[in-house]
């Protein structure tokens, strides 16, 4: 999900949206705990799009298949929940959106998609929107909130997310980032947690 925080919609200079936005992430972008991100080269050496951002959130995993579901029955379809770094290569979706084309290509580039440290069960945790989560960049604090914040609660996104898209059991959903997204670089170590769940942890690495 994008702009699911009012901080974080204000920091990237967007309207507030009145309905979830949401895009996709492709597998290849999957990596898990302990593994390294890895910088592009071709972002790295390239002026115009040098820029490589985090987005600590909170994923729930689906558990069903599902399709046209409504809010209330929401929590049949979830499996659990876990940590998500959506990595984002910013000047390239900046200069995609302003050229209206769309976002996937700076978020869907290899290991721009982390998911740990494990899977939660859905009755271990009684209230997923009220779980502090925070990230940190070589131990100084870049993100620090709460899921209470979210503008659209985990049975409105699934339930909107159902009316376009047939979810299937182990379908990752991540419910948006809170502000203080901000740069990454080679060389840098990532610490992410989220209440209940824990914390993951990545070093990122310049690729070949």
């Amino acid at each position: 999900m994008g702009r699911n925080y009012v901080d974080h919609a204000k920091e990237m200079k967007a309207e507030i949206p009145e309905n979830p936005v949401f895009f996709g992430k492709t597998i290849n972008t999957l990596v898990t705990d302990g593994n390294p991100i890895i910088y592009p080269k071709i972002l790295y050496e390239t002026q115009e799009f040098n820029q490589v951002d985090h987005e600590v959130e909170l994923a729930f995993i689906i558990s069903q298949k599902c399709k046209n579901i409504q809010t209330e029955y929401a929590h049949e379809y979830i499996e659990g929940y876990s940590i998500f770094l959506d990595i984002t290569a910013r000047k390239m979706q900046i200069s995609d959106r302003n050229i209206n084309l769309p976002w996937y290509r700076s978020k869907n580039f290899d290991t721009f998609g982390v998911i740990g440290p494990r899977i939660v069960p859905f009755g271990e945790i009684e209230d997923p929107h009220n779980l502090n989560i925070e990230l940190k960049v070589n131990g100084e604090v870049r993100q620090q909130s709460n899921t209470k914040y979210m503008i659209f609660k985990i049975p409105e996104i699934l339930a909107y997310l159902s009316k376009f898209v047939t979810l299937v059991p182990g379908d990752i959903v991540a419910t948006g980032t809170p502000s203080g997204v901000s740069p990454i670089q080679p060389g840098d170590v990532i610490k992410a947690s989220i209440d209940q769940i824990g914390t993951i942890t990545h070093k990122v690495i310049l690729g070949e």
